[in-house]
């Protein structure tokens, strides 16, 4: 059977979720949730961060003894059986599938800001970029992540710096909470919408089974990819809360560095913004592509897209691509807004985190694991409340197909969903004396 090469290591790892993570989130939230949160933005970037610590803590321990293409849907199959996989694949694939157009369309409006012309256009040709990126072999492409993810963390650094300089925050006078506050309902949509920036973690899972030693390098990886995001976020929210966007929510540092540096500041940050939005579809497409490609394994999906040239799942990478485009072109027709399709992204993550946090609770004897998974979910359990009930329709029609699905397929409810998975001795379930 056709199998995925082993290239990565702790840092390719790290490249490859930096390029994964950062993108609509480092450069279109900022402004967006400006515009939502009524003065209380930096509160919600704050509570968020706060949020996805203990949830990639769990992503962590689980991807390090469970190395899979299959990710965390091969996770909560050994945890759950055949409804934990399905339902995993469902929540992933129905968050992917609003996320990545809506980073796509991030890079449509900064690419609209220098050229001019329709984002949404833009947007596709960001999307068949990725493609033509991710059908060369994995070792090439693994290379070309790493490159423009150590290219790009420099020159976000950079944007950052520039940017607290132009509007020169006093940190004391910095107002993290507004008085009054926002409605909580408010509060909910904004913290679905920026949690966006916090997922990509659970999609770094699907290259568990990928990392050369993923005992060691991936939560090296895990962890040094989320200090770097944290840091970059902050400053950038800061900047952001700072700055007169005059309107310009969805490409809010190409308008400061314009208002700061005239057109060549402006054209710059916007050529650097797509540049930086190529790299994350390019990432993404890679990681959704492998779950694509563990599914059609487990006959989820049709067998045809497990064929595997020179260690890429090429058919798997061409389906992803096509239902990001009907995705795309749907938002180019009205059918969608890009904040709603990253609150929508946002919300599905925020479940399959909790799915991650039970699976931990059920696999492992260890009580320190085992704490961390009640806190993870007692903590998701709040937000969800919080959010409101509404959220959770697209979300709960997933899962109630993911529980048809699983029955009438007949698939074997044993802990051996995800074939691709690494068997062997597991942290988690290792007893606490050894």
């Amino acid at each position: 059977m056709d199998e995925l090469k082993k290239t990565l290591t702790a840092w390719r790892g790290t490249a490859l979720m930096l390029n994964i993570v950062l993108g609509a989130g480092l450069l279109t939230l900022p402004g967006l949730a400006e515009r939502n949160a009524d003065g209380a933005a930096l509160l919600v970037w704050g509570a968020c961060a706060l949020a996805a610590a203990p949830l990639l803590a769990v992503f962590a321990i689980l991807g390090r003894s469970f190395p899979s293409a299959g990710g965390l849907a091969s996770i909560l199959g050994q945890a759950f059986g055949a409804f934990g996989y399905v339902a995993a694949t469902l929540l992933f694939l129905g968050a992917v599938v609003f996320g990545l157009p809506a980073i796509a369309l991030a890079g449509g409006y900064y690419a609209a800001s220098m050229l001019g012309g329709q984002p949404h256009l833009y947007a596709a040709l960001l999307l068949v970029a990725a493609v033509l990126a991710n059908v060369i072999s994995s070792e090439l492409a693994g290379r070309l992540n790493a490159l423009i993810a150590s290219f790009l963390v420099v020159v976000l650094v950079l944007i950052a710096v520039i940017g607290l300089i132009s509007v020169q925050p006093q940190i004391g006078e910095i107002p993290v909470v507004a008085t009054p506050l926002p409605p909580l309902s408010i509060l909910g949509i904004t913290f679905m919408m920026v949690f966006f920036a916090f997922t990509g973690w659970e999609v770094g899972a699907n290259l568990s089974g990928e990392f050369k030693n993923p005992r060691r390098d991936f939560p090296i990886a895990m962890a040094l990819s989320f200090g770097i995001a944290v840091l970059l976020y902050g400053a950038l929210a800061v900047v952001a809360h700072y700055a007169d966007l005059q309107g310009a929510y969805e490409a809010p540092f190409s308008t400061l560095f314009q208002q700061n540096f005239g057109v060549v500041g402006g054209v710059s940050v916007a050529m650097i913004s797509v540049l930086l939005i190529f790299a994350n579809l390019s990432a993404a497409v890679w990681a959704v592509s492998r779950m694509v490609y563990s599914a059609a394994r487990e006959q989820l999906l049709p067998q045809l897209l497990t064929k595997v040239h020179d260690g890429t799942p090429y058919r798997a990478v061409i389906f992803t691509v096509s239902a990001l485009l009907l995705v795309t072109f749907g938002a180019w027709f009205g059918l969608f807004k890009l904040d709603h399709l990253l609150a929508l992204a946002g919300q599905n993550f925020l479940l399959l985190y909790a799915g991650a946090a039970a699976a931990l609770y059920r696999l492992s004897v260890r009580p320190a694991h085992r704490a961390l998974a009640v806190l993870s979910l007692a903590m998701v359990a709040g937000l969800i409340i919080a959010r409101g009930a509404d959220g959770m329709f697209y979300p709960g029609v997933l899962i109630a197909t993911a529980f048809a699905m699983s029955r009438l397929r007949g698939l074997p409810a044993v802990r051996e969903f995800g074939g691709t998975y690494e068997k062997g001795r597991s942290d988690v379930q290792e007893s606490p004396s050894t």
